[in-house]
């Protein structure tokens, strides 16, 4: 291997190249499966399923993540690009149809986008794809001058040999590549080689983003397709009790009237024509599983279930007594739900903003009955997901409208049936009863919460045994099998009481983690506090064992000049989280917030300074983009987010009333990311938990005031 690595790869599990009668390049990843890399020509039975390379020497990659923002696609095609020695100007990309060489293996193995996995997930097996075609050209090219492979370099999407002014492109070389025998351990790149990665390469998608090219879900247009706006009934559970059907026909455009899941569509030969005729159908509901249900009701369910559990009486000088609390949080995608489909007879086409090809296809197949070879999915750019997406409630919707007219249906939500019809990040209360010691350190910790539980719909029989995993990850506990939270604390004792309301529910970035770090990080900083030790000294005494959190705290310590001194009514609050917890290895983000409370009690985030450790960082352009987003993300629903239940409804229903932060909210934003040649880890969701105690522990520097219930809003501050 010289100056590359070798990696030898399980032929019968990993990577399997083949030739189809020479026609091009052609290389499976399994001995049953089709092809890895083809010419763009070839017919659509050989065409690759990784990497097409075209006579004009450009080079389409086919990507297994859905692209939402987070510059997956860049990511994943450096990560190609690098090892094939490609040049960057020739890349294109497509996201991946439904196929079974797609699945993420961090995910259970489905075809899914969620979990901050896109780079994680597929950092092995893309450099290997980079890395076998790059050998099968090198060595088609030797063949062809009769030279030896080492007389021959990839270089920049072209094979140079050595040793004259020889060159041919890969282009002109994929062809014969068809008829090498592929390469049993493929050499791949070590770091001081690369090229692409750790560089800050520009986006893929911005030039189509700006110029309007760019297709996200909303922009699908298909030959004779109609377009439906929905009512669903806003008591969850509900059905329509009547509608006005002779109205909404007098509408110029006006197609038909089809009843949905919980409501009703109504479609036309436009998006606005649909949205005047639904306007003046004036559906009606009756029933639903939440009527009668308010958020105070919610609430008091909430703090009952932790009276059963009851407080634990602790014997100590030093006691902690308290309880933090949570909302219902929206997901408030750009984009609202929307899905094109075109079922007809003997075969269903969907055009979707999807995190999870394989739950569309599955929901799919059992709608229409059809075959997986009947069905196919386009998964376009989504615009905003944050876990919203991996739903399929707005797939069904399409499927129902379109199979009933057996013409391309649009199915588009307004603003308001997104925000009322969501599935919502639950809402929690959570006790915490910890004494200390002389030394500061806690000698007992005791926890009770109760919320939803996320996961029994997904998972019944954790409803069943009325166990809530979502409890445990980023909270320190107690639980057998799953890793102990990072701070080393002993005597522990967690407990929990899940409930059922009946108002849809989901992962909303960083699930658990959006809500357990806000507690942790809360209570260490209390805790500290209540030991008169500053809160960073008070968090590094419980890191011993965990030296790269505690390498992350004191860089972005040093880098926000924590401890410095400054002015009346401001502060400082630190937070730390890991992402994901259970994994073996983690992305780790620290971050410290400065805020400023004037005497009128007015509060301005003015600075966030963040340290992140994700490995390599293939892009770090994205990495801080997305560290910073969910800054954004996180900030925004500390200061106003919440979503609340009246009479069985959401109460919330555009911008206007769900209010999220704007442009005059944000603060300045320092992010600095740990060197590392460790394999890499996600950093789309660590950043949206730990600015959240991060800003309410500064709040609490600054004044005294402790935040324990979310979101800040108008409580005083001073």
């Amino acid at each position: 291997g010289g100056l590359m690595s070798k990696t030898i790869m399980n032929r019968r599990t990993f990577l399997k190249v083949s030739t189809l009668a020479g026609s091009s390049l052609l290389v499976g990843c399994s001995f049953s499966s089709p092809k890895l890399v083809s010419t763009k020509e070839a017919s659509e039975s050989e065409l690759g399923l990784w990497v097409r390379i075209g006579k004009d020497n450009s080079i389409t990659l086919i990507l297994p993540s859905a692209e939402m923002g987070q510059h997956a696609h860049t990511g994943q095609a450096m990560i190609v690009a690098e090892e094939l020695e490609a040049n960057w100007e020739s890349i294109n990309v497509v996201t991946a149809p439904i196929n079974s060489e797609y699945v993420n293996p961090e995910l259970f193995n489905k075809q899914r986008t969620d979990g901050s996995t896109s780079i994680s997930a597929f950092w092995d097996k893309l450099r290997y794809v980079g890395a076998s075609t790059r050998m099968m050209l090198t060595q088609a090219a030797a063949n062809e001058w009769g030279v030896s492979v080492e007389e021959c370099k990839a270089e920049n999407g072209t094979i140079f040999h050595k040793n004259s002014s020889k060159k041919l492109s890969f282009g002109e070389l994929a062809l014969s590549a068809a008829k090498i025998s592929p390469p049993d351990d493929p050499i791949l790149k070590k770091p001081n080689q690369y090229k692409f990665i750790g560089k800050s390469v520009p986006k893929i998608h911005t030039p189509s983003k700006s110029n309007g090219k760019a297709i996200f879900g909303y922009d699908v247009r298909r030959p004779g397709m109609l377009f439906a706006a929905v009512k669903q009934s806003p008591v969850f559970g509900g059905q329509v009790s009547s509608y006005n059907e002779n109205a909404a026909k007098n509408i110029t455009g006006f197609d038909s009237v089809i009843p949905i899941p919980n409501g009703i569509a109504v479609v036309a030969d436009s998006t606005w024509r649909a949205k005047k005729c639904l306007e003046v159908l004036n559906p009606q509901f009756e029933g639903g599983d939440t009527k009668g249900l308010d958020s105070k009701k919610i609430r008091n369910v909430l703090i009952s279930k932790l009276d059963d559990l009851g407080k634990s009486e602790i014997n100590a000088e030093k006691v902690l007594d308290v309880e933090y609390e949570v909302p219902y949080l929206h997901h408030a995608t750009m984009e609202p739900m929307n899905c094109t489909a075109h079922v007809t007879n003997n075969s269903c086409e969907i055009w979707v903003p999807t995190q999870f090809q394989s739950n569309t296809l599955e929901k799919a197949m059992d709608f229409t009955g059809f075959s997986e070879d009947q069905i196919k999915i386009h998964t376009t750019l989504l615009g905003g997901a944050f876990g919203r997406r991996l739903e399929t409630d707005f797939v069904i919707q399409a499927l129902t409208v379109s199979k009933a007219l057996k013409k391309p249906v649009q199915v588009v939500w307004s603003r308001e049936e997104d925000t009322k019809h969501g599935f919502y990040r639950p809402t929690s209360i959570r006790r915490f009863q910890v004494g200390i010691k002389g030394d500061g350190k806690p000698f007992q910790w005791e926890s009770q919460v109760s919320q939803p539980n996320l996961l029994a719909q997904f998972v019944p029989s954790l409803g069943w045994l009325n166990f809530d995993p979502m409890t445990i990850p980023a909270a320190v506990h107690d639980y057998p099998i799953v890793p102990k939270h990072f701070y080393e604390i002993d005597e522990v004792n967690v407990t929990h009481s899940p409930v059922i309301f009946g108002v849809p529910i989901g992962p909303w970035r960083a699930p658990p983690n959006s809500i357990n770090v806000f507690y942790t990080e809360s209570v260490m900083d209390e805790l500290s506090y209540l030991a008169g030790i500053d809160p960073l000294t008070y968090r590094l005494k419980f890191l011993e064992r965990s030296p790269k959190h505690r390498k992350v705290l004191e860089l972005v310590a040093k880098q926000s000049d924590w401890g410095s001194e400054l002015d009346e009514g401001q502060g400082r609050g630190i937070g730390i989280n890991e992402w994901f917890p259970i994994n073996e290895t983690k992305t780790i983000v620290g971050m410290v917030a400065k805020v400023s409370v004037s005497k009128r009690g007015k509060l301005k985030v003015k600075q966030v300074d963040c340290v992140v450790d994700c490995g390599i960082a293939v892009n770090p352009d994205s990495v801080k983009a997305q560290i910073e987003g969910g800054v954004i993300m996180g900030l925004s629903a500390a200061l106003y987010e919440k979503i609340t239940i009246k009479e069985g409804k959401v109460s919330q229903g555009n911008f206007d009333d769900y209010r999220i932060a704007k442009m005059r909210d944000s603060p300045e934003i320092n992010v600095s990311i740990v060197e590392s040649l460790e394999k890499p880890t996600g950093t789309g969701e660590p950043g949206s938990s730990p600015i959240v105690p991060a800003i309410t522990n500064a709040i609490f520097a600054a004044t005294g005031k402790r935040i324990r219930r979310l979101p800040i809003g108008k409580q005083k501050l001073v």
